[in-house]
């Protein structure tokens, strides 16, 4: 699955790094959370990311949507919105957590809900302004867990 995500990526991007284990991805370059939030779950990972100096814009994958079309990813990666994410389906008022794009600008509010003690990708959305666009159909987007799911 991570395989899949990482090709999806280099398809719409021109730097693709991990964030995670160091060896979820041995065949692609791996940015660790910070020393003061390792282990604090994606949004820590998504701060890393923004902190490497890599890159002033971030299309951040989650390794979990197989399903995610090359088109949605560059449709997110090409909205000129600080932070843009997906409609959710069920609540289209709301983004999805992930997948999402950011810019470098919304470290310091990432390194603030963290440093409070949160941790959510969600509840960290909720506080900032997010562009939502329209929704895939939910085979596109749905999280895949365990091989039982792709068959699902």
């Amino acid at each position: 699955m991570g395989q899949r995500v990482i090709e999806l990526a280099r398809d719409c991007c021109d730097c693709v790094v991990v964030s995670g284990p160091s060896d979820a991805m041995p065949d692609v370059e791996h940015i660790p959370d910070l020393a003061h939030h390792t282990g604090l779950g994606p949004l820590a990972g998504i701060e890393a990311i923004l902190t490497s100096g890599r890159a002033a814009r971030w299309l951040v994958l989650p390794c979990d949507m197989p399903s995610l079309k090359t088109a949605t990813a560059k449709q997110l990666a090409g909205s000129a919105a600080t932070i843009a994410a997906l409609a959710d389906p069920a609540n289209p008022s709301t983004p999805l957590q992930l997948p999402l794009a950011l810019d470098v600008s919304m470290l310091q509010s990432i390194s603030d809900f963290l440093d409070s003690g949160r941790r959510s990708v969600g509840g960290w959305l909720s506080t900032v302004n997010v562009e939502s666009l329209p929704s895939p159909p939910m085979r596109e987007i749905r999280n895949v867990n365990s091989p039982e799911d792709l068959v699902s």
